[in-house]
């Protein structure tokens, strides 16, 4: 495997687990959400630019290489997304402010604009090895990794922030924040690199590259668990939550009907088509009808709060 596909294994792990939790939950905080999609489209982004799905994109296309920058843009869109999830985790967060997507979308441009000047009539999975000597191909890296380091940065310094106010932050966004310390290294030594290239400094790439590999790896899971542990509790919780509404289903419907029989009256509860992602508002239905058809029957109504020992 390659070494980006090695960087993209704990985000494809972190990414299986929020999507197997979304489809029993259907629902998810907006934190969660936007981890989600940053793992998608980090993943994708890190492993798309490989041989195999190199050639067939080429074939469909007709653009060598379209796959490289199609992995760089999926990259610019994740590491937003990244942004976006670590300050939605925080009380203050603001989300999708217009200079922010604004910012975003004038990168994506950039990356498609030097992309078309680079002359690269050879399909390869090296695309900065074979093509990064010319100034085009430089800067088209260039504009990436800056991106991603000022992203990666301010959400970081956001996270610090959120420290120094006493904010109940995770303790595990401090591996996010060395993360980001690694990816702001990472985006000097690549940027390094590519005026080597550029300037035919040979000794300095082959050096540059000897550091990049284990910079990258470390940035790479350091970002990953450091997000996803702060996220993940709120993923957590919510599954609890919805494990919890299955349970108190089983156990409230049968009394539902009991207290229809009883009252003589039925409401909507079993009348309505209930969509998953509904569990939170069928629950308070449930309730509801239970409390006025035990009042219409004179009778006590059961408990609807949940069992608070967790029992089965």
């Amino acid at each position: 495997m390659t070494l980006h596909v090695w960087g993209s294994l704990p985000v494809w792990g972190i990414l299986a687990v929020l999507l197997v939790r979304l489809w029993f939950v259907r629902t998810q905080s907006a934190s969660v959400t936007w981890l989600t999609v940053c793992c998608a489209f980090v993943a994708v982004g890190l492993s798309i630019n490989q041989p195999d799905v190199l050639g067939v994109l080429a074939g469909v296309t007709g653009v060598p290489n379209v796959a490289d920058v199609v992995g760089r843009c999926l990259m610019v869109c994740g590491m937003f997304a990244l942004a976006q999830s670590v300050e939605a985790a925080a009380s203050s967060a603001r989300l999708l402010r217009p200079s922010r997507i604004t910012g975003c979308a004038a990168v994506l441009v950039t990356l498609v604009v030097l992309f078309s000047l680079i002359d690269a009539p050879r399909p390869t999975a090296q695309f900065m090895v074979v093509y990064g000597d010319q100034l085009p191909t430089a800067l088209y890296s260039a504009v990436e990794m800056t991106y991603i380091a000022v992203v990666v940065a301010r959400s970081a310094l956001a996270v610090l922030a959120s420290f120094r106010r006493g904010e109940q932050m995770g303790r595990m966004y401090w591996l996010f924040v060395v993360g980001a310390a690694a990816m702001v290294l990472l985006a000097a030594i690549a940027v390094a690199m590519d005026a080597a290239h550029v300037l035919g400094a040979a000794d300095v790439v082959s050096a540059l590259s000897f550091v990049y590999a284990p910079v990258f790896l470390t940035s790479m899971v350091l970002l990953a668990l450091g997000a996803a542990g702060g996220v993940l509790p709120d993923a957590v919780r919510e599954f609890r939550e919805w494990r919890s509404a299955r349970r108190r289903f089983r156990a409230l419907e049968p009394e539902l009907h009991r207290l229809e029989s009883a009252s003589g009256n039925q409401g909507l509860y079993f009348t309505v088509v209930w969509q998953r992602r509904q569990w939170r508002s069928r629950l308070h239905r449930l309730a509801v009808e239970i409390e006025d058809r035990a009042r219409e029957a004179g009778l006590t109504a059961p408990s609807t709060e949940p069992d608070p020992s967790g029992a089965r």
